[in-house]
């Protein structure tokens, strides 16, 4: 048998195992719809929330656009900087999440609180930490060979950015554990308030409006701070009063110490953001080769990735909820619980992310000439989102099953795995196809779809037969942070 008929027979296989349920079944087993009501009541909210944090960062560039293009190139370079250390303390909070969701499924949903002042220390901690990094960024923007003419914008948009890390870092930690205890709309409300209180008061500060000073891109990045502070201060009253009500506070402390829930927190997150942050390098440097093949090649590039971020985000939303259904089956000591969210999450996601890859397929052209009138960029943005349409399902698939894993506690192995693979194949594509071998962004993009296929297999093979599977067989067995066994209570274990 060939390679490609190796591949498509392993990829089919990571599709057959990782929805296939107790006893053979696939999705027609008792439960499966009630879990697929449960699954969407999560993730349409937490969908709205990306959509709205992807909303703010298109009027910051809308707003600072008015400043011509030194201004619009500096800010860009500062974000991107500001994504890779803002992933990494996003992808440590993730264990706020997990932690959450365990102790809910294990009847102790008071233990919530703890871990949620567990997050916002290490996010407050984590976060002054990269404000501290970042005081100047002009060396190291000077070394990486950025544009003399964008440096100084950037520096000044990156040093006034991250003043709001620490409550940034705080609000991601705050919403994890909304979401973990089942609501996800209290922070999407939270969010879009704030994309409105952020465009009223970027649009004051960066051009001198309702008697507040002219400011430039300093004043758009003063205007976000400002907004994700507020943000946090929201939902730490939030937290503050329920917890004074239900008197859950006084049980956690008496439960789990502030110390112990922090290890508990850092033991999941800390992994899965070296994950986040590693893949985001892996990507600026994906990014930075395409941008030395030409203005057509990369224009195209950035046209056809925010095309597909239609499909992405919603995807990522449904791994989110997904990651919170597990966490609740597992600390509950129920596989079978926890394989039909996994299923119900894989079906959810295939299906959106699919019918996108119709519509790119098909339509790609026309949506890529919405952007732009050059017919050479056209036409090399409609190949991209040809590629695109290919590996939605593999997408699709592999987003999931990371948040399934990283539901189940098995974070270590997953996380470099991701990392191994998007380094592999992303930047060695686009270096190797795209540079040299002459096919421009198309063979960076040839990358994505080895990625997503390494990924679902990889990541199908790790959620039926990772060793963390043996910790919810095994009688007085628990999950650690390897996914191995560790001791603990008794385990429940259906199909």
């Amino acid at each position: 048998m060939s390679w490609r008929g190796r591949l498509k027979r392993g990829i089919a296989h990571a599709l057959r195992v990782t929805t296939r349920g107790a006893g053979g079944r696939w999705f027609g087993d008792a439960g499966f719809a009630a879990t697929m009501r449960e699954l969407m009541a999560l993730a349409w909210p937490i969908a709205t929330a990306m959509g709205g944090e992807t909303v703010m960062g298109l009027v910051d560039t809308k707003l600072v656009g008015g400043l011509g293009p030194a201004a619009l190139g500096g800010v860009g370079v500062a974000m991107t900087i500001a994504f890779v250390g803002y992933m990494t303390v996003f992808g440590l909070m993730r264990g706020v999440k997990v932690c959450v969701a365990h102790a809910a499924g294990d009847g102790r949903s008071h233990l919530g609180v703890r871990y949620a002042q567990a997050g916002i220390l290490l996010g407050l901690v984590a976060g002054a930490l990269f404000w501290a990094c970042t005081r100047d960024a002009a060396p190291l923007l000077r070394w990486i060979g950025v544009d003399a003419a964008l440096i100084p914008y950037a520096r000044v948009f990156l040093a006034t950015y991250t003043l709001g890390a620490p409550g940034s870092s705080a609000l991601s930690a705050l919403t994890h554990h909304r979401q973990a205890a089942g609501d996800a709309r209290t922070p999407m409300f939270v969010s879009l308030a704030g994309n409105v209180v952020n465009a009223l008061l970027g649009w004051a500060l960066i051009y001198g409006h309702a008697g507040l000073p002219a400011l430039g891109v300093r004043g758009g990045a003063l205007a976000t701070a400002t907004t994700e502070w507020l943000e946090a201060i929201a939902l730490v009253a939030l937290l503050a009063r329920s917890a004074l009500r239900s008197k859950d506070y006084a049980r956690a402390r008496e439960e789990l110490s502030l110390a112990r829930a922090a290890r508990e927190v850092a033991a999941i997150g800390v992994p899965t953001g070296l994950q986040f942050g590693s893949e985001m390098v892996a990507f600026a440097t994906f990014t930075a080769v395409l941008a030395t093949l030409g203005a057509e090649q990369v224009a195209a590039h950035q046209i056809a990735l925010a095309i597909i971020r239609i499909s992405f985000l919603p995807g990522a939303a449904v791994s989110e909820a997904a990651s919170v259904l597990v966490g609740r089956s597992l600390g509950r000591r129920s596989l079978a619980d926890a394989d039909r969210a996994t299923r119900a999450a894989l079906a959810a996601a295939v299906t959106f992310m699919a019918g996108w890859g119709v519509v790119f397929a098909v339509a790609g052209g026309a949506i890529a000439r919405a952007f732009t009138q050059d017919d050479a960029v056209v036409h090399v943005a409609r190949t991209l989102l040809l590629i695109a349409a290919a590996f939605q399902v593999l997408d699709a698939v592999a987003i999931v099953l990371r948040g399934a894993l990283r539901g189940a506690k098995d974070v270590r192995i997953p996380a470099l795995i991701g990392i191994a693979v998007i380094w592999t194949c992303v930047p060695t594509a686009a270096i190797v196809l795209g540079r040299f071998a002459g096919w421009g962004s198309v063979g960076g993009w040839v990358g994505f779809v080895a990625e997503t296929s390494l990924g679902a297999l990889l990541f199908g093979w790790r959620w039926r037969r990772g060793a963390w599977r043996d910790a919810y067989r095994t009688p007085g067995g628990t999950p650690d942070a390897e996914g191995g066994i560790a001791e603990g209570a008794m385990v429940r274990v259906e199909g």
